[in-house]
């Protein structure tokens, strides 16, 4: 049995790779042949501890677990993977997986509803989720200029900064984030805030967004009325967004992504179409990723 350590994923798992199986993993759940449940909460006392569960017909199956400790923002998680023989294959600990599973879905939906020849990408907050987020959406697209922009000048040009020495991007920090928005053909937003950080008149005609953070009825980071105007409003777990127990942002009607990379659910069919893809968590992908790492001869050598 193998077990993984944060520095191990990140030496690891590469953004491209990342992005096929959270793909493939999609369309598994679109079609029914990846069991993946929405996520459980059980009070433990000290903490409500959080379960994820998947499993795909070929016999791999897992969980995820996380707790919601206050305190430290990354507390540690778990992810354990059995194959089809019943043996526990391994697991990982840390949060690097979860939160590079997290960016590489935003990546499937970048690769599935961006125009191909997408080149300005905006990223609006600068925290470890809008890092995952680039760090997938530029395996998929080749985009010439990034614009970061969140409140603290410090942390947006340190983001910048490492877009440029890690990725290899023409990253710039901007403090105005509707000007960095402006004509950008990707939009990945990634914040905590509860109140919208951008108006709908921001973003451009034809570009696709993704939103990462708050999206429930009166807490959300973007406005409903993106929603409205958006040809196609999608999430990688529909499921998981009626589970919130508290209305969505939108009253759309949530398309699968999985649907939509599959060919079975409409995707962009004309430039000028404004696409959302709002961020739930797929239950199962952590698991699928972790098993690839397990397979992984630079991981297992470590």
């Amino acid at each position: 049995m193998k077990v993984i350590s944060d520095a191990q994923v990140r030496a690891a798992l590469r953004p491209g790779a990342a992005v096929r199986v959270c793909r493939d993993a999609l369309v598994q759940a679109h079609r029914g042949t990846l069991k993946a449940p929405p996520r459980t909460g059980i009070d433990v006392g000290s903490t409500e501890l959080v379960f994820t569960a998947g499993g795909t017909e070929a016999g791999t199956v897992g969980f995820g677990c996380y707790g919601l400790w206050p305190g430290p923002e990354h507390a540690d998680q778990l992810v354990a993977v059995w194959g089809p023989d019943g043996k526990v294959r391994g697991v990982v600990v840390g949060h690097a997986l979860g939160a590079l599973r997290t960016g590489a879905i935003g990546g499937a939906s970048v690769d599935a509803l961006a125009r191909p020849d997408a080149s300005v990408c905006a990223v609006i907050g600068s925290g470890t989720q809008s890092w995952a987020q680039l760090w997938a959406a530029s395996a998929v697209r080749g985009f010439t200029e990034v614009r970061v922009s969140s409140p603290t000048p410090a942390n947006r040009t340190r983001f910048a900064a490492r877009a440029r020495e890690v990725l290899g991007l023409n990253a710039v920090a901007m403090a105005d984030s509707v000007e960095a928005v402006r004509g950008a053909d990707v939009v990945l937003v990634a914040t905590k805030s509860t109140r919208p950080v951008l108006p709908a008149t921001a973003f451009s005609p034809g570009c696709h967004v993704n939103t990462i953070g708050p999206k429930l009825r009166g807490a959300s980071e973007l406005p409903a009325e993106l929603a409205s105007v958006s040809a196609i409003v999608c999430s990688d777990s529909p499921a998981q967004a009626a589970a919130y127990g508290n209305p969505f942002f939108t009253g759309r009607r949530l398309s699968h992504l999985g649907g939509i990379i599959a060919g079975d659910l409409p995707g962009r069919i004309s430039e000028g179409q404004t696409t959302l893809f709002c961020s739930t968590g797929l239950a199962g992908t952590d698991v699928l990723l972790a098993d690839l790492l397990f397979a992984d001869p630079e991981v297992a050598a470590a």
